[in-house]
């Protein structure tokens, strides 16, 4: 567990994100985030991609949490040869200004999944063209995000997003002519007000005419918000859905007019509680989101398998594992979740990725940690946040088991995860103050360990003592 004392930098808001023309400098050199348009990536690309990170970069490959490869260590002096590549393969934008507004969450799953309302791989890769290519949408701050979710058994509820377009049944929405989107801004399913539904083959309309919205009435403000979930606090969401009535189908329910999106539907007790059998796989009800995402594994349990789910401790892997990967599949689909699906694998692809590392089980409590790169990555960290996050595995397996995540962050910014955990490990200068379900820099239950003691202390928390702070 190695840690630095000397001068680091502060932790500071960096109020961008990445790209191929806008790599962003860190620790280990430049970080380079290739945006995949709707998450799928050929096999043949990711092998190419591969063999680039291993030529330019460090070796290092990283999953974003909105659904990105990121390439690690690239020297300045080899980003116009990276991304000239790059660019041959079609994973650069013309440029950094269009490659920064193309924020498109996109279901990892799209047609692959048999219980999904909606195969909505057109549709998101339509609104990645449409941003990179309108030149007025520009303008759109640089973290402002989409979502676009078909639905089925892994699903993109909880992840939260400036405007989302969310599969749905036609019946559900009062609509008999075939699926629609409901359409919520800022927020996940559950947080998102409630704008209205859509015709799929309205979204990229509808999706530039409320970005222009968005960046017209925030000017009206004295303090323009940056994000959609701001705007409609301060101007409420009528104003927006007056603005592009004209483009919104179906009636809306005045019980919902003025509140968030419902949730979506789950089994009740008694029915199946995530996938469903062979014999009923047919009869899912459209728009029916499991209460658990399933997407590890071999995936459905029962031949043929649509695909398999791979994640690595804090989405990290390597070149070597990436390409490996590639060679057990046609096509690779990223995801949200620290996670790669290879679409219609190879025999024997369970055991190789298992070799390779891979986690296939959703239980695996490895799953429960979050941490950023700590001391091996960024200019700011000053410990070893992965190795003692794998340190906490190793020896606090029972509390790891009982709660939702263990947070290790190399300073108080959070940037893994900047929200509340469980328990929190928030680095500086080499030492950590340990908080009980609070986010980064929150009140520290222990303050100032060694990350061997910060480690023993976690291990040595109870659940009951973790209860008694909530």
């Amino acid at each position: 567990m190695s840690t630095i004392t000397q001068l680091r930098n502060p932790p500071r808001r960096r109020g961008m994100c990445p790209g191929v023309l806008a790599p962003m400098e860190v620790g280990d050199g430049l970080l380079v985030r290739v945006r995949v348009p709707a998450g799928v990536l050929p096999a043949a690309s990711a092998k190419r991609i591969a063999e680039l990170g291993r030529r330019y970069g460090n070796g290092l490959v990283d999953l974003s949490h909105r659904g990105n490869l990121q390439l690690r260590g690239v020297a300045t002096s080899d980003m116009a040869a990276l991304i000239a590549e790059l660019r041959a393969l079609g994973y650069v934008s013309e440029d950094a200004e269009s490659e920064a507004v193309r924020n498109v969450l996109t279901s990892p799953t799209a047609g692959l999944d048999g219980t999904a309302v909606l195969d909505v791989r057109p549709y998101a890769m339509a609104l990645d063209a449409r941003l990179a290519a309108d030149r007025d949408l520009h303008r759109l701050p640089p973290k402002f995000g989409w979502l676009v979710d078909g639905g089925g058994q892994a699903t993109l509820f909880d992840s939260s997003t400036d405007v989302r377009f969310d599969a749905v049944a036609g019946a559900v929405a009062g609509a008999v002519d075939g699926p629609l989107f409901r359409v919520g801004l800022g927020g996940t399913v559950e947080g998102a007000a409630l704008l209205g539904h859509c015709r799929p083959d309205d979204l990229v309309e509808l999706a530039a005419a409320l970005a222009r919205t968005f960046l017209e009435l925030r000017q009206t403000l004295a303090e323009p918000p940056r994000r959609m979930a701001g705007l409609v606090k301060a101007l409420g969401v009528e104003v927006l859905r007056e603005r592009v009535a004209g483009m919104l189908t179906g009636p809306l329910p005045p019980a919902l007019a003025r509140g968030s999106l419902p949730p979506p539907p789950v089994a009740v007790e008694g029915e199946a509680a995530a996938v469903p059998s062979p014999s009923q796989r047919g009869r899912v009800r459209e728009g029916a989101t499991s209460p658990t995402r399933l997407f590890l594994g071999p995936q459905p349990s029962w031949p043929p398998v649509s695909w398999l789910g791979v994640a690595f401790p804090f989405g990290r892997l390597d070149v070597d594992r990436l390409e490996a990967l590639a060679a057990l599949t046609h096509e690779i689909r990223i995801t949200p979740w620290r996670a790669l699906l290879l679409a219609a694998p190879q025999d024997g692809a369970p055991e190789t990725a298992t070799a390779l590392g891979g986690i296939l089980d959703h239980h695996d409590i490895r799953l429960k940690l979050t941490a950023c790169s700590g001391v091996t990555g960024c200019d700011v960290g000053t410990t070893d946040t992965h190795a003692d996050g794998l340190a906490i595995a190793g020896r606090a397996a029972g509390l790891l088991e009982a709660v939702r995540m263990v947070h290790v962050s190399g300073c108080a910014k959070g940037c893994a995860h900047p929200g509340a955990a469980d328990v929190t490990l928030t680095a500086r200068e080499g030492v950590y103050d340990v908080a009980l379900n609070a986010a980064p820099g929150g009140m520290p239950w222990r303050s100032g360990l060694t990350p061997d003691a910060a480690v023993a202390a976690v291990a040595d928390l109870s659940v009951e003592e973790l209860s008694r702070v909530r």
